[in-house]
Formats: structure tokens, C-alpha cells, sequence
């Protein structure tokens, strides 16, 4: 499974290297890069442009085909905001939100994104 992820701070890129997994790193200057195998879009949770990259990627030829689901990072200090935009784009998309995290992420955080990421793998075949 692959990770597609956005970055600005570095919490979310922390995050993803903890996780040891293939990825990759978008950017607000070309979010358009194709992918051919299934993946899963890890954002932070600052404004409503990091929605739209995330859109203008998954729309970019075919791939939503492979889109499996969302995870955000994000304060919990944001209360009800926190991670709004892996939720928004779960509920444009329709995919799932798989996990939330705050920051970086914990050690617990990463295992259990580790164990979705290996049941829809199994779903998949």
C-alpha cells in the first residue's frame, strides 16, 4: 500500500517515516502525479487549499481508482476542527476516514495505522 501524504510543518512527514512504508510527498506546486497502485492520503489540518491539492491530485487521471481512505493529522487544541481536512475529503470521496492522529503521531499511532493498512490490503485480494 502506498502513502500519499502532504506536508507542512514536518509533522506529517515524521509520521509517515515512522511508518517505513513506500511514499509519497506532495506539494502545492505540482500535485499532479499519477499513481498506479492502491494508497491511502495522509493530510495535516491548517486550511481549505490543502483540500483542494488533495482533490486536484486524486482527480488527476485515474488516480481515485486507488484511493483506499484518509488520515489526519492535526491539535487536538482545534477541538472540532481537529483533522477537518481528512474528513472533508472522506466525505467528498467516500472513502474512509482510517485514523487521526495528533502531531507526529505516537509509537500506538503508527500500529494501529500499520493494521488497517494490512486489513485492506487482505480486503483487496
Amino acid at each position: 500500500m502506498l502513502i500519499v501524504y502532504l506536508s507542512l510543518t514536518g509533522n506529517v512527514k515524521k509520521f509517515v517515516d515512522k511508518l517505513n512504508m513506500t511514499s509519497v510527498e506532495l506539494n502545492y506546486t505540482n500535485p499532479l502525479i499519477e499513481v498506479r497502485d492502491d494508497f491511502i492520503v495522509i493530510v495535516p489540518s491548517y486550511d481549505e487549499e490543502i483540500t483542494n491539492t488533495i482533490s486536484m491530485f486524486i482527480d488527476y487521471k485515474n488516480n481515485e481508482t486507488f484511493l483506499k481512505g484518509f488520515v489526519g493529522s492535526g491539535s487536538l487544541n482545534y477541538d472540532n476542527q481537529f483533522c477537518f481536512n481528512a474528513k472533508d475529503l472522506a466525505i467528498r470521496y467516500s472513502k474512509p476516514l482510517l485514523h487521526t492522529f495528533e502531531f507526529s503521531g505516537t509509537n500506538n499511532d503508527v500500529l494501529k495505522l500499520k493494521e488497517e493498512v494490512n486489513r485492506i490490503a487482505i480486503s483487496c485480494t
